[in-house]
């Protein structure tokens, strides 16, 4: 089997080049053999997607966070690949999906683990694997990204602080399949996973393989009254709480008078935006899972 291992050393702050000496030594106890590969910018994880693909890997594991699993994915989609997913980021949401019990469990996955076929979600087009926010926890995203290089659920926490205190809800006009909603919103996040931002689980009960987007909004509300809801968010109970809204559906179509703040799978997404799409793509997306 022809395997790649795709590294991005600056994510999660160097953690995943703290990773990679134990991935040596473990291939080598394993007998697994891999070329090596490093991004050397933002967007690289592209090219480097596509050499793999031209080099006719069977697996691409991607040592990186949640942005290195976009940019690789989004080159494997579709193809016979399987890719691989090992928590060098910061948040490392995607990853959670995938049963691992530890890095080492973490290893075996990545390199051994069975191929299965996960929904891509295409956001103006754009492909996306685990979430999308808009509002409040976009804010929160666009300001971890620029952290000081620390990683984890700290560097979220602190950005939660900073952003609530200029935070201003956002007037949406939303249709979904089955219903169509204005609103004020706080946020409004997509999941095609559970979690977001290193572990708050704005849509916990999402399957990213059923063809569905879960939808998580939560309504207009005092500074406050968000700051009591964040701990619900961490195992998901915030679902049954006051102004909290859950939804699926396959298709999604927003507009606002105001251009919104957005994150794609962690990332920000810049540039002018007052209208949004999701579908479903007609693709799917070969990931290894735990036996």
């Amino acid at each position: 089997m022809k395997t790649a291992v795709i590294l991005n050393p600056v994510s999660g702050g160097g953690r995943a080049l703290e990773i990679l000496p134990k991935i040596v030594e473990w291939t080598n106890n394993n007998d697994i053999e891999f070329e090596f590969f490093t991004t050397l910018a933002p967007g690289d994880g592209i090219r480097l997607g596509r050499l793999c693909r031209f080099k006719r890997m069977d697996r691409v594991v991607v040592l990186g966070g949640d942005g290195s699993v976009n940019e690789v994915g989004s080159t494997l989609a579709g193809s016979e690949i399987v890719m691989g997913v090992l928590p060098g980021g910061t948040g490392n949401d995607f990853y959670k999906m995938l049963g691992n019990n530890g890095l080492k469990s973490g290893f075996e996955t990545a390199f051994l683990g069975k191929p299965h076929e996960v929904d891509i979600g295409l956001v103006n087009g754009r492909p996306f694997f685990n979430t999308v926010g808009i509002g409040f926890d976009a804010e929160v995203a666009h300001r971890a990204t620029r952290s000081d290089g620390s990683s984890g659920m700290l560097v979220y926490l602190s950005a939660v602080f900073q952003s609530l205190k200029n935070h201003k809800p956002i007037e949406l006009r939303i249709e979904l399949d089955r219903v169509k909603i204005e609103s004020k919103v706080t946020l409004f996040c997509v999941g095609n996973g559970r979690s977001s931002g290193g572990g708050f689980y704005l849509t916990p009960h999402a399957n990213f393989s059923d063809g569905l987007f879960d939808i998580c909004l939560i309504e207009a509300m005092p500074k406050g009254r968000i700051f009591g809801y964040l701990p619900r968010t961490l195992n998901g109970s915030h679902v049954r709480l006051p102004g909290v809204r859950i939804y699926r559906s396959k298709k999604i179509m927003i507009e606002s008078h105001c251009e919104l703040p957005v994150h794609i799978d962690g990332e920000p997404f810049t540039g002018p935006i007052k209208k949004i799409e999701f579908i479903m793509d007609s693709r799917k997306l070969k990931v290894a899972v735990a036996k």
